[in-house]
């Protein structure tokens, strides 16, 4: 299990339906914003599928991941090293492509992919991948990122975006990279994908870039054109302190427990959740995605990433929702004055479920 499915099925589900009763009022102010927002960005083909819906939400979240923060393509990379198509040692070297871990040691770079910036500073996760030493993709993939991070140092740096010209290439590449971050996440493999590896040829970059159809790469450049258009991109701007053009928002991909807990985003010192859904009116969805904002927050015992404020974006309508930690957490549990208490009995119940699952907490530098 990983922190999404505990609270779905798990002990911390039950434990945060028992312990939250406010949990019902905010999923309806959450509903309520969705019904005040814009008419959402549809999908342009035609019945798409469960499939579909998650790869356009891991492709945007990767793009949103790029705006924060010009880091590796860590959970992509991953999957690359866990189905065999690449291996550790290359994972390694390739992370040091990307702007936040060029300039490491030797010592350091032999092992980067453990390493993870964060607001107080370089993180060691001490493990790294363990998986077959393959090697089939790894040049094919080192071409990839190393285009791909110059293409968005020149087009798109981060706290920015692109024309639209530049927004349908990044959104073929984060289409490419969230095939991959599949391996990760569930051993899945899209189709497009898995026809390119019966192929029994590496890959090339071009034919990675083409995984994406039209109608797909039009639906992933409106959800960036929303982003601008409706002032979201301006607010996080401003979360992140409106920072000089060209810097980091914030840290992407922040992890709160290694292989079990990984958030989406950090901005200035709001931890916000992406979400590409059409409705938000489904009140059991909404209660797992306040109960995950208040649980990843909770989980950084050592206040390395400095949440003060926590959100959710929902791409489609172009709305950014945030609250203060504080309040949140009082409105969840109903009560102003047991919030320390409450944490301690989650950060209880947490730690009895990971030791169970065999996850590993991420050691914090």
């Amino acid at each position: 299990m990983s922190l999404t499915s505990q609270l779905a099925h798990g002990e911390l589900g039950a434990w945060c339906e028992r312990r939250l009763p406010g949990t019902g009022a905010m999923v309806d102010s959450v509903a309520e914003t969705g019904r005040r927002s814009a008419r959402p960005v549809r999908p342009q083909i035609r019945q798409p599928t469960g499939g579909h819906w998650a790869a356009v939400g891991g492709a945007f979240g990767q793009r949103l991941a790029f705006l924060v923060e010009p880091a590796p393509p860590y959970f992509a990379m991953l999957g690359a090293v866990a189905g065999g198509y690449a291996s550790p040692g290359w994972a390694h070297a390739a992370a040091t492509l990307w702007p936040t871990h060029i300039g490491f040691s030797p010592d350091q770079a032999a092992r980067a992919l453990e390493w993870r910036p964060s607001p107080s500073g370089w993180i060691d996760l001490g493990g790294g991948p363990a998986a077959p030493t393959g090697q089939g993709h790894e040049s094919t993939l080192t071409e990839l990122y190393r285009r791909s991070a110059d293409y968005l140092a020149t087009h798109a740096p981060p706290g920015s975006l692109g024309s639209s010209g530049a927004e349908a290439g990044l959104a073929r590449v984060c289409w490419a990279l969230d095939a991959y971050e599949g391996l990760y996440r569930g051993g899945s493999m899209p189709d497009e994908l898995a026809r390119l590896t019966r192929a029994r040829t590496v890959p090339s970059v071009e034919q990675l870039r083409a995984m994406a159809d039209e109608e797909t790469v039009s639906e992933l450049v409106a959800l960036v054109a929303r982003l601008r258009e409706s002032g979201s991109l301006t607010a996080l701007q401003q979360h992140a302190g409106n920072p000089p053009a060209g810097h980091s928002l914030g840290t992407a991909a922040p992890t709160f427990v290694e292989h079990w807990a990984d958030g989406d985003l950090i901005v200035g010192d709001t931890l916000i959740d992406v979400k590409t859904v059409m409705r938000l009116d489904k009140p059991e969805r909404t209660a797992r995605w306040l109960w995950q904002l208040l649980a990843y927050a909770w989980l950084d015992t050592t206040d390395t990433y400095r949440i003060r404020s926590v959100g959710l974006y929902f791409a489609r309508h172009g709305t950014l929702v945030t609250w203060n930690l504080q309040s949140f957490a009082s409105h969840l549990l109903d009560e102003a004055g047991r919030i320390e208490h409450a944490r301690r009995e989650f950060l209880q119940v947490a730690s009895r479920v990971i030791r169970t699952e065999w996850a590993r907490s991420a050691p914090r530098g």
